[in-house]
């Protein structure tokens, strides 16, 4: 066993160890939610499982998930038959605690063996080469087992170009407070890897970060172990269909993710990115058209080997008679014949019954409303936050502040929110309606989250072909899809930005503007989860949990960023001091000035809704909503700070592209 293999089972022990020290904690409905959905695909047959509506917990996630209730329960009926009776609500005996308690961990299996696999992907990562895509993969998605052509000889096989080391390219070439950084290059930018303990030992120290960042999440212990859900599977499939993209391969991946489709349709804001990688790197292989079309553009001087082309954003399509469209569409049909075949099995039975509308109106339930009802900390926390405090000032001041055509224009809301006053006082800080700002449609908020992806996606159509490209930017253009998600999407739970977070970690550890970014969104994220659990009992063990992951992780991604080794081979006691010095001063200011203000704000927060909210009567009276609200809408801060980041870089990008 390697030292990296010895680091990352000992991170995986003891973070299963607290799992397991979690378990007699605090449950929320979502426990019972899972136990009714054993009790229904145990007890009932597939005809009623979208049906069923016993609880009020019904089942609405996709049928491959119902599918996983079902094999849970062929389990749990040697634990406790009891727990598998529709009727038993609220049931949660010692034995069904343990089981669904254990069913999570043991699960998350899916997860460590994920995390360990990008690890160890880590250690190869620089001494891949950027490889032509035309030829070097099989139909399936593979790396062929043909050597590449010599450096010296020109990519897609047409005149001799100059040799280059075969040295990772950056994405793109605009450098704005470290943009080019967090696209994840595996050059200047990777921070450990030019550090004075060489390339290898870096690429290792890479990978057990980032095994620390996936596997110790806070968030996941929080939600999973304490507040109950099965995200740690989900992410797992996840993580290895990115693990296949950075491998090269891509039907792999593109299958893995359509089957976690039908685990959660969280993840469908991916999909739009997930095609287009897809469609480029797959079935193109990694030209604008296919490998034809890029054989000719080479011949005519378009993308191959033209370093202002061909180094950045790839081939491009050039005139010719052949465009390999009969080799781009088998590649599709294998593709497309994959994905149907997962949905068919998922989706199928419910189908031929008949079944479909009712399976998605479980599924896309929009009569919700926009927000959750504790805020997410999205784009619509602030927008609701002016409209409630809107609705708290407006009947007083609105009638000195403001001219008779806009109070004629207020009117109506005005009588409504002195009809609705005593919501506004409910601890909950739920909107079913808007009082005063206009209210926001479904169909608002999927426009809003596709404008917000265009970037990515029309830059990952234009980025370089070649393999290097794809594992350097897939996992930045999947989290930043969650984000946008996270951010525009309707009715968005809290815990949904887990999913932004967790490919972001892969960005982490090789770019300290993506360190920046993950710390920031962990915090603001993390935070964010802190009111699920809402007992004082618990108070204590998430707290410690989240400062201890954000302290870890400041430290682990700093000292990974900081260009900090042993002092190589300086033989001087003294300089190898003042070098360590030098690391340990450097570890903190990977977060920047303006991150650093913004995270000391949270003490203030906690202050307030810990210790002020509670001991000043007449706060508790007239504003019992203000921690919830407060809380959402500092986080949210931090959470539109990393997307507007990450969205200003790609479409930066994306204009350099096209």
């Amino acid at each position: 066993m390697n030292a990296q293999a010895s680091v990352c089972l000992q991170l995986a022990v003891v973070a299963t160890a607290v799992k397991l020290l979690l378990v007699p904690t605090y449950r929320s409905t979502d426990f019972e939610v899972h136990r009714n959905w054993l009790a229904i695909t145990h007890s009932l047959p597939i005809s009623k499982w979208y049906v069923e509506a016993t609880s009020e917990w019904t089942l609405d996630y996709p049928p491959l998930f119902a599918w996983f209730e079902w094999l849970l329960s062929q389990l749990a009926r040697w634990v406790d038959p009891a727990m598998l009776q529709v009727a038993n609500l609220q049931y949660a005996s010692g034995g069904t605690v343990l089981f669904q308690r254990l069913s999570v961990i043991v699960t998350d299996l899916v997860l460590l063996a994920a995390a360990y696999a990008l690890a160890r992907g880590e250690l190869t990562a620089s001494r891949a080469e950027d490889t032509p895509p035309v030829g070097q993969q099989t139909a399936g998605g593979g790396p062929a087992k043909a050597p590449p052509p010599p450096p010296q000889q020109q990519q897609l096989g047409s005149a001799p170009s100059p040799a280059r080391a075969p040295t990772p390219l950056p994405t793109a070439s605009i450098a704005s407070n470290g943009g080019v950084e967090s696209s994840g290059a595996d050059g200047a930018a990777g921070g450990a890897a030019g550090s004075s303990s060489g390339p290898a030992e870096g690429d290792g120290r890479r990978g057990v970060v980032l095994f620390l960042l996936v596997v110790c999440n806070a968030g996941l212990l929080l939600v999973d172990h304490v507040h109950f859900q099965y995200n740690g599977v989900m992410m797992g499939v996840l993580l290895w269909s990115l693990h296949a993209a950075r491998c090269g391969r891509h039907l792999a991946s593109g299958l893995l993710f359509a089957a976690l489709l039908n685990l959660k349709h969280l993840f469908l804001y991916a999909g739009p990115a997930f095609f287009v990688y897809l469609l480029r790197h797959y079935c193109c292989e990694g030209s604008a058209l296919g490998p034809a079309i890029s054989a000719t553009s080479a011949a005519n001087g378009v993308g191959g080997s033209d370093p202002r082309v061909g180094r950045r954003f790839g081939p491009r399509p050039g005139p010719g008679p052949g465009l390999g469209l009969g080799r781009v569409v088998f590649r599709l049909a294998v593709l497309g014949s994959g994905v149907v075949a997962i949905f068919a099995v998922s989706f199928g039975p419910f189908i031929a019954m008949g079944q479909m509308p009712q399976v998605l109106r479980r599924l896309f339930p929009f009569g919700r409303g926009l927000l959750h009802a504790y805020w997410a900390a999205n784009a619509w926390a602030p927008y609701a936050a002016a409209d409630k405090l809107l609705a708290l000032g407006l009947p007083a001041l609105g009638p000195r502040l403001l001219g008779p055509g806009v109070l004629a224009w207020l009117g109506p809301r005005i009588e409504r929110i002195e009809r609705g006053r005593a919501n506004l006082a409910g601890g909950l800080v739920g909107v079913s309606s808007f009082s005063v700002l206009p209210q926001v449609t479904p169909a608002a908020t999927a426009a809003a989250v596709l404008l917000a992806l265009l970037p990515c996606l029309a830059t990952m159509w234009v980025g370089d072909g070649r393999p290097g490209y794809v594992r350097r930017n897939i996992a930045r253009a999947v989290s930043y899809s969650f984000l946008c998600g996270f951010v525009f999407g309707y009715h968005v739970h809290e815990k949904a930005v887990l999913v932004a977070l967790l490919p972001l970690a892969l960005d982490a550890v090789h770019s300290p503007t993506a360190a920046r970014r993950f710390l920031l969104l962990s915090t603001a994220g993390h935070y964010g989860l802190l009111p699920l659990l809402f007992r004082r009992e618990e108070y204590g063990t998430k707290m410690l949990l989240v400062l201890s992951y954000f302290v870890v992780s400041v430290v682990a991604l700093g000292a990974l960023h900081s260009g900090g080794g042993s002092g190589g081979g300086d033989s001087d006691a003294g300089k190898r001091r003042r070098r360590r010095r030098q690391v340990k001063s450097k570890r903190f200011a990977v977060l920047g000035p303006a991150a650093v203000l913004y995270l000391a704000g949270f003490l203030l927060i906690e202050l307030y809704v810990s210790v002020v909210h509670d001991a000043v009567p007449v706060l508790r009276r007239r504003l019992p909503f203000a921690p919830l609200m407060l809380t959402s809408v500092y986080c949210s801060l931090g959470v539109l700070a990393v997307w507007g980041d990450m969205a200003a870089e790609w479409a930066r990008e994306a204009v350099a592209g096209w």
